[in-house]
């Protein structure tokens, strides 16, 4: 049981490090006096419920792959280093394609139990500097199809005529 504890307590520590530096954990934390830490899981769990039973999850998946991306792109943008504004331009890009490659493939997505759920996690761990999933798709799948699609279209595309050079040994009068 104090393993337990000390798990407890080295997460929470932590979790409520992070949360310090959100405005809205800390106000609602003076607020309630509830902890931002227990705040932060009742509003996860929440979201969560409803993705999970399908009450406006299309909503809240897209709110938070849009939302949450937007936010972190923004402090990113502001911040001095340059990797994390590499880490959400990379997000966008895939995000992008996943969001083209679902509008296509809608009728299908409807057919698959929990797809929003599956959804959520993807979109997390795309967005984690963590797992750097965004990156990972990036490099594997991405890149070389848009490699690929790039050389095709240089091959294929004609190269205009030459055209005549002006004879340099006519005079002008």
């Amino acid at each position: 049981m104090e393993q337990v504890r000390l798990l407890h307590d080295k997460y929470f520590e932590q979790v409520d490090k992070t949360l310090s530096s959100i405005p809205i954990a800390r106000t609602f934390q003076e607020r309630t006096g509830v902890p931002k830490v227990y705040g932060g899981l009742g509003a996860a769990a929440l979201v969560l419920s409803l993705v999970f039973f399908n009450i406006g999850a299309p909503l809240l998946v897209n709110l938070t792959g849009f939302g949450y991306a937007a936010y972190a792109s923004f402090n990113a943008i502001e911040s001095p280093g340059k990797e994390d504004d590499v880490q959400w331009l990379t997000y966008w890009v895939v995000f992008g394609f996943c969001n083209v490659a679902e509008y296509f493939t809608g009728l299908l997505t409807y057919w698959i139990p929990f797809y929003y759920v599956f959804k959520l996690g993807f979109l997390i761990w795309l967005m984690m500097p963590s797992t750097r999933g965004a990156e990972k798709l990036y490099l594997s799948t991405i890149k070389p199809v848009v490699a690929h699609v790039r050389t095709m279209a240089t091959v294929t595309t004609p190269q205009p005529a030459a055209r005549p050079q002006p004879n340099s040994n006519i005079k002008s009068d």
